[in-house]
């Protein structure tokens, strides 16, 4: 077989071949989880079955064209190496198959079976930024609604009282946030039943969710007591006095354990007496250590007091919290609850009659049309609509499993009879947490499944471990790192042996970089405050300080950056300090510039000063935009080209369109347009603009400024009498925008941008 000539892991090849049952691989970055993907596609297909009983579900559209590309390939590989009719006939069955991100699957579903819903069909998804405006005016409404509501108005004044009632910050915009987190709630209805029975609780007495804090401050508790131990062990192997150790027992160590033992004896009562009655000990520093450890135990020693004394802080813990406040806590929430319930109603009405949904309603009605809806709530089974698409779907594959949410979760439920998915993820790269992910459910499956396929019920687990990324200097930190912060008390899983990644790549001509000493290097820029500096060098801490004013922290950052980058390619030696191995030419050759990235966790406002300092230093530098949709360049034209249509007085605006390739106006020409003009010192760009069009000395620039005023004339007209949309439309189709656009890297997103504020001006002609 094709594939057999790709030489797979054991680990890869399990995942690739095992069948009957799920199927969970835990895959880092570069251990070849697309690779498995694709070559499990193509091994399911080479057995003839069909690529259309297939189902491959992403995050991104970026990663479903990826895996279609790589599916694609080897498939051709496996056909020219078999000449099998059915595999071509596959390849060409492809292109047409359901590989797509889970929102695009349920617009598919939804747009497939509409009338069951009672929807449009012509039904849209709503912009981001359209989405925002839309909730910001629901919740207008949803105030409006609740100050007329007498049954609710004496509770809303208390819940408002003295909150901040700012309209995109403040305390209502709680109810935005709220709404948003239940979109990952697989039940609505059953959220509002549960919050509202909760708000009505007074006493500890009744407090259902007391068993579940309980737990909390026991692993908090066992957490404090694993801190303070550690110390112990540490002061230990660095020869502490033991009488430090011994007190440090007594008056940190002993307290905490007697709360733990009466935990486990069930004796919650003392146990919250106990913390209530907790005195934070004073905590000494050991002698004769070196002053790290000496900081370090103590830093670790003080926080963990403070943690501990803040569990008396807890409503659980004191008794008579709900007797206080509890009266007045129900009624706020209860208010708060149906603030949340009527945005929800509104919000669906509003986007009902502009016959749109977004994101979350995609997964919500693809769900309500594959369960049952005769079935309860708490034991959903699938509806017709899903039997028919089990019966379609023999194989399901979830790539990036550890960003899935619980609706998303009972959706592949409802698709699956089981026994027949492909989950692959990593929890470790979970960072979707803010949308509604949650890794605990992928973490929970891979807890309860097995790594022998024999015992496989509850899901056959493989680890990829062996990455073909990075060199092993590279992986042998990451191992330490993660060994250290990812633990089950933490994250519900430990970094263990079989999570720890190994070098895939054993070749030594690619691993030659590793014998620099330095594979991993921490640059640290110490940036002290000039009143630290002693009086003697008072006078050169001064002039030091008033350079630094001149540059920011990032580009002090940028600077150390493009020095280290200079060196490491030789710019002024003329010789790379090690080599690289490049696939395209298979062999070793000097770092280059475009082997280096720069990884930052946001671009917004600091990409810029990195380019600048960069190309500053002689290095080329790509970098992704980093301004907004608003801020993007193409967008900036054509919204300075509206406000000069508008009032042509506006100079900026009508020198940054003349500028723009909407008439490609040079910089010199702007200048001769304003020094023709020099002798009348108060005139305006527009007016300097109209003399030189009538009086300029450069009659092809005059002639081009006639030209650009028509046109521009033209546009304001087509603007009075017509729509927002079509004027839009009429602009980039009469000028060289489009090709403009068309040529540059990427151009297809740029493009994407433009057909975008063109919808948008639709939209806003819809609302008026």
């Amino acid at each position: 077989m094709a594939e057999e000539k790709i030489k797979w892991t054991d680990q890869q090849k399990q995942a690739i071949t095992a069948e009957g049952s799920d199927i969970l691989v835990t895959a880092s970055a570069g251990t070849g989880k697309t690779a498995v993907l694709s070559g499990r596609c193509v091994h399911i297909v080479s057995g003839k079955s069909d690529v259309r009983n297939i189902l491959v579900l992403t995050f991104t559209e970026a990663a479903a064209e990826q895996m279609r590309s790589r599916i694609a390939k080897l498939l051709k590989e496996e056909y020219l190496y078999k000449r099998d009719n059915n595999l071509r006939f596959q390849l060409i069955l492809l292109q047409g198959s359901d590989i797509s991100t889970i929102h695009s699957f349920c617009k598919r579903i939804i747009s497939e079976h509409f009338y069951k819903l009672g929807f449009d069909p012509t039904f849209r998804i709503i912009d981001g930024d359209e989405q925002k405006l839309l909730k910001v005016e629901v919740l207008e409404d949803t105030i409006d609604w609740a100050w007329q509501q007498s049954e609710l108005c004496p509770d809303l004044k208390k819940l408002l009282y003295m909150r901040d009632l700012r309209k995109n910050e403040g305390f209502l915009s709680k109810v935005i946030s709220l709404s948003e987190y239940l979109d990952g709630v697989v039940s609505r209805n059953i959220w509002y039943e549960r919050a509202s029975h909760l708000a009505k609780i007074t006493n500890l007495d009744n407090f259902e969710p007391g068993k579940k804090q309980i737990g909390i401050i026991t692993a908090k508790i066992k957490n404090i007591l694993s801190q303070l131990n550690w110390i112990v062990n540490l002061s230990l192997s660095q020869n502490a006095e033991t009488g430090w150790i011994e007190k440090f027992k007594h008056s940190h160590i002993e307290p905490i354990e007697d709360c733990a033992a009466l935990l486990e004896k069930g004796d919650w009562d003392k146990c919250a007496a106990s913390i209530r009655n907790y005195q934070k000990p004073r905590t000494n520093k050991p002698k004769g250590l070196s002053e790290q450890i000496t900081e370090l135990i103590y830093k670790t020693a003080k926080d963990a007091v403070v943690d501990f004394s803040e569990l008396s802080q807890l409503a659980i813990v004191n008794p008579d919290y709900l007797d206080k406040v509890g009266e007045t806590v129900s009624s706020q929430t209860h208010v708060l609850i149906e603030l949340i319930r009527k945005f929800d109603q509104l919000y669906k009405e509003a986007k009902r009659k502009i016959n749109c949904l977004d994101f979350a309603d995609l997964e919500h009605y693809a769900l309500k049309l594959l369960t049952d809806e005769k079935s309860p709530e708490n034991e959903p089974a699938p509806s017709q609509t899903a039997l028919a698409l089990q019966q379609r779907y023999k194989y399901i594959f979830v790539d990036e499993y550890q960003d899935i949410n619980a609706v998303q979760q009972r959706i592949l439920q409802m698709l699956s009879p089981g026994g027949n998915i492909l989950q692959v993820g990593d929890v470790k790269q979970s960072i979707y947490a803010f949308r509604g992910a949650e890794p605990e459910i992928f973490i929970k499956q891979l807890q309860r499944a097995s790594n022998e396929l024999k015992d496989s019920a509850n899901g056959f687990r493989v680890d990829l471990n062996m990455n073909f990324r990075s060199s092993k200097g590279i992986l042998d930190f990451v191992n330490k790192i993660f060994s250290r912060v990812m633990t089950k008390s933490l994250i519900g899983m430990n970094y263990d042996e079989t999570q720890q990644l190994r070098p895939g790549i054993k070749d030594n001509k690619i691993e030659s970089h590793d014998k620099k000493e330095k594979i991993v290097e921490l640059h640290i820029l110490d940036e002290k405050d000039s009143e630290q500096d002693s009086d003697d060098n008072h006078d050169e801490a001064a002039n030091d300080d008033k350079n630094m004013n001149l540059i920011n922290s990032r580009q002090r950052q940028a600077t150390l950056i493009a020095k280290r980058i200079r060196q490491m390619v030789g710019a002024g030696t003329g010789k790379a300090e090690f080599q690289v191995y490049d696939k395209e030419t298979d062999s070793c050759r000097d770092v280059q510039y475009r082997d280096i990235v720069v990884l930052m966790r946001s671009l917004a406002k600091k990409a810029n000063d990195y380019v600048e300092i960069l190309k500053l230093s002689g290095i080329p530098v790509s970098s992704q935009a980093t301004a907004g949709y608003f801020q993007a360049t193409e967008i900036s034209d054509c919204l300075c080209l509206l406000k000069v249509l508008d009032n042509p007085q506006r100079d900026i605006e009508l020198a940054s369109v003349l500028r723009s390739p909407f008439f490609m106006v040079s910089d010199t020409e702007l200048a001769k347009i304003k020094l023709h003009n020099k002798s009348e010192k108060n005139l305006n760009f527009y007016n300097c603009v109209l003399k030189y069009r009538d009086t300029g000395k450069d009659k092809i620039l005059s002639e081009k400024l006639k030209n650009i005023l028509s046109q521009i004339e033209q546009w304001r007209t087509i603007a009075r009498r017509g729509s927002l949309a079509d004027l839009i439309w009429q602009i980039y189709r009469q000028t060289k925008y489009l090709s403009y656009v068309t040529a540059l890297p990427n151009g297809q997103s740029r493009w994407a941008n433009l057909l975008k504020l063109h919808d948008r001006a639709i939209q806003f002609e819809g609302f008026i």
